[in-house]
């Protein structure tokens, strides 16, 4: 079989196998959808894959990967509550009369849902005593065209019946980004110029499209989770120190929430698309920072940037680091130049 024969097949119905990310021994599915093209489906939102701090940082790593994929991840974190408002529902995006009016209310070309694994996130332990944080991976993770409802490409992955401490890790590796990657480049896929950078203790991608600048007048939410007490607040604060290490302009958080109160704009509701237009005006602001985070052996977060006018995120990160002694390093090379 020649080279150029290998290609075209791989085109028509990729199937690509890569080693586990579930632990056990499972293994990595990853499927294309040739009669989905790649290049129409760039603005997408990420549905929680669910309520729980850990699987909200799990959907927080598939929003930092995207974006490190050249994806232009759109903040929508009560996607639900919204959809219901105008007699919608997130299962209406397979549904080809229904999905387009998701996607004009989203303001995206596409929705990625997941299907959360059932176990929960859980250490293991280094020889020498050291905790290392285990995620499970999703069950399932698929992008659907808004203007469609077709799957474009649909990842799989084998569950197992019993944990094992042998699988450490976040349940976005290396392996996994290495795949989908390489599924996107035999299907066409041309993206700006993402940029990402990582290391053992935090991982962040930068929205080629929209850069942040440096003085940025931002506002910081109090985080989702918190520490061993839930205490979201705390994080948040730690959060705000780093981004004006970095060299953004922070507003105080006890002033944000008095607005937010006065304006009778709850942390959930400052969310949507409309009220975080409506704060940023009012706190002149051109941007919001929020995150979830959970304590224990392990300091677990991720945080991102979102635009307060389109909710277009500028950074997605994410780590295991209770102090945040990377996070405002990495931050500070997303600035424009």
């Amino acid at each position: 079989m020649n080279a150029d024969l290998a290609r075209r097949l791989r085109g028509a119905a990729l199937v690509l196998l890569a080693p586990a990310l579930c632990a056990c021994g499972g293994s990595l599915q990853i499927t294309r959808n040739p009669n989905a093209g790649l290049s129409s489906v760039r603005k997408i939102a990420v549905v929680p894959f669910g309520a729980a701090p850990a699987q909200a940082r799990i959907t927080g790593e598939w929003e930092t990967l995207l974006l490190s994929l050249g994806y232009r991840v759109v903040e929508r974190d009560n996607i639900e509550p919204l959809l219901r408002e105008q007699g919608l529902s997130v299962n209406g995006i397979v549904d080809p009369a229904e999905a387009p009016r998701i996607g004009e209310l989203l303001g995206v070309d596409g929705l990625v849902l997941g299907r959360p694994n059932p176990r929960d996130p859980y250490y293991s332990y280094t020889m020498t005593g050291m905790a290392r944080l285990s995620e499970p991976a999703p069950v399932s993770v698929k992008l659907v065209e808004t203007a469609t409802a077709r799957v474009v490409w649909n990842v799989s992955g084998e569950q197992s019946e019993a944990l094992s401490v042998a699988r450490e890790g976040r349940a976005v590796n290396p392996q996994l980004r290495s795949s989908l990657e390489g599924v996107l480049k035999d299907g066409g896929w041309k993206a700006g110029r993402p940029a990402r950078e990582g290391s053992s203790e935090a991982e962040i991608a930068f929205n080629p499209e929209l850069r942040a600048e440096n003085g940025m007048r931002v506002g910081v939410y109090a985080f989702a989770g918190g520490n061993d007490n839930g205490d979201g607040g705390a994080w948040a604060d730690k959060a705000a120190a780093m981004l004006l290490r970095a060299g953004y302009d922070v507003v105080d958080r006890q002033q944000l929430e008095k607005i937010l109160a006065e304006q009778k704009i709850s942390l959930t509701g400052a969310t949507r698309a409309q009220d975080m237009a409506r704060l940023g005006k009012i706190a002149g602001l051109r941007a919001v920072l929020m995150g979830t985070a959970s304590g224990g052996q392990i300091c677990a977060y991720h945080a991102k940037l979102a635009n307060v006018e389109t909710g277009e995120l500028y950074w997605s990160a994410y780590g295991e680091d209770c102090r945040l002694n990377r996070f405002a390093d990495l931050v500070a090379k997303g600035f424009a130049k």
